[in-house]
């Protein structure tokens, strides 16, 4: 992936108001439909997506400086063009364990109201485009009654053949909702 030039494609051609991008017209008739647009990656060897509007950009792996007694999925912060920013690693705050980086591995900067937070993912795949049928809440298993993921899953995605799990970046990223964001 050619970050510099994908950002761009990643990042900047999100629908600013919201997951929704403009409508596009169905190939097979006249109707338009409605798409949503998500940042799918990899964490251990599986699927997720976050909203595309929330993505600011998508960096490589730099240097992080670790903070003391911090939690162990915090893995410190990053110097980026100025602007401090803290780094989670999402493998072990989705409960898996912690593993190498290598030349796929890259941070994905997520922007919340005024707050930038950077998530190391495995790999960046692609933005896919989801109609509202292909998007569902996550049943109630995902939501945390009962598995790891501790409400971490908002809504499951299925396009081309492929299932995605979409993340309630809020409640990964710890982070409060407040009534402009909810």
């Amino acid at each position: 992936m050619n970050f510099q030039s994908d950002i761009y494609k990643i990042a900047g051609n999100s629908s600013a108001g919201g997951a929704y991008a403009p409508s596009e017209q169905h190939e097979d008739t006249d109707t338009e439909i409605e798409v949503a647009e998500y940042l799918i990656f990899t964490v251990n060897s599986i699927s997720f997506g976050v909203d595309i509007s929330m993505v600011q950009e998508i960096i490589k792996m730099q240097t992080i400086y670790p903070i003391p007694n911090s939690l162990p999925h915090c893995k410190g912060i990053i110097n980026m063009r100025g602007m401090i920013v803290p780094v989670i690693d999402t493998r072990m705050k989705l409960g898996y364990e912690a593993a190498s980086y290598d030349e796929n591995t890259c941070i994905v900067i997520i922007r919340v109201d005024t707050d930038r937070i950077g998530m190391i993912v495995d790999s960046v795949i692609e933005v896919a485009r989801l109609t509202p049928d292909e998007i569902a809440n996550a049943p109630g298993a995902a939501l945390g009654h009962g598995m790891k993921s501790g409400g971490m899953i908002e809504k499951i995605a299925h396009g081309g053949g492929k299932i995605y799990q979409i993340l309630d970046i809020y409640t990964v990223l710890s982070l409060q909702r407040t009534t402009d964001n909810q």
